[in-house]
């Protein structure tokens, strides 16, 4: 993308967006309003200062280079895969560091439940920064927001609003997906959570987090009480469930579905947890 693409509705038009009134309302008559969306992506060190402050929000998300940042609120530094959310009438100092390049992108919104959102959605306000997952889809859903800018019809603001929210609801996944990186065992659960119906080694679980069996099974039975085995047994099995509830799929690739290619083990197991085999499960499923 191109550096300095800005998108917005037209709501001063006689004003350029290097003025710090550029699309800058406040506004209650809807939940959610998009001013302005955009990105920048320049390889030169530049700084955003504004001395009064905007009437609406505006939120970051960096991809490339350093933010440094500062309000009457206090300073904070913005990485990529980070994003603040400075807020309206108080002033600002953005500088804009690359190594090769500065990229990011940005909204402004406003709106009558613009605050209460941010709230909902767990997005912290400058000068606390916001840390996303690697993995967050916050860059597709800002490519939403450009496209929807260039269609210009009467629906226009209605789909800014909802994907306005959108964006809120990726970034909130984006946190809390980071911060789920931080708990005991995250890689090797999430690894289980993703291929339990795969083949799966206790010791590879166990390289995952860097430890050894004995410390990977003690440390995984205290925080879920049962063995890495069982859990992912556990899985299979509601899995299996599931399915004889819910399809007509035959009991043997069930089978292979959850993991089992010997379907005479598949069965003894479900036995064993369930206290009946498949075939008398779906014979006798509750209605």
């Amino acid at each position: 993308m191109k550096s300095n693409i800005y998108h917005f509705q037209k709501l001063n038009a006689h004003v350029k967006y290097t003025d710090v009134n550029y699309g800058n309302i406040e506004s209650y008559e809807s939940p959610l309003i998009v001013n302005i969306a955009g990105c920048t992506n320049t390889p030169y060190n530049h700084q955003n200062l504004n001395k009064i402050g905007r009437n609406d929000y505006y939120l970051i998300y960096v991809i490339k280079g350093v933010l440094k940042g500062k309000n009457p609120d206090g300073e904070a530094t913005v990485t990529a895969g980070e994003l603040m959310v400075v807020p309206p009438k108080k002033w600002y100092c953005i500088d804009c560091y690359a190594d090769d390049t500065v990229y990011f992108f940005c909204v402004h919104f406003t709106g009558a439940q613009a605050k209460e959102k941010l709230k909902k959605y767990g997005i912290s306000i400058f000068p606390s920064v916001n840390k996303l997952s690697a993995d967050n889809q916050v860059q597709k859903r800002f490519k939403s927001i450009f496209d929807a800018f260039s269609l210009e019809d009467e629906y226009l603001s209605e789909e800014l609003s909802s994907l306005l929210e959108q964006l809120f609801i990726e970034i909130a996944r984006g946190i809390k997906r980071k911060e789920s990186d931080k708990a005991p065992l995250s890689k090797s659960i999430r690894y289980i959570n993703e291929c339990y119906n795969t083949e799966i080694r206790t010791t590879d679980l166990a390289k995952m987090e860097n430890m050894c069996m004995t410390a990977y099974n003690k440390a995984f039975k205290y925080q879920f009480g049962k063995t890495p085995i069982n859990y992912i047994i556990g899985m299979r099995m509601q899995l299996a469930i599931e399915l004889l509830e819910t399809s007509d799929i035959s009991i043997k690739e069930i089978s292979f579905m959850c993991g089992y290619d010997n379907f005479n083990y598949f069965t003894r197991i479900f036995k064993q947890y369930i206290g009946k085999t498949p075939s008398e499960y779906r014979k006798n499923k509750p209605e």
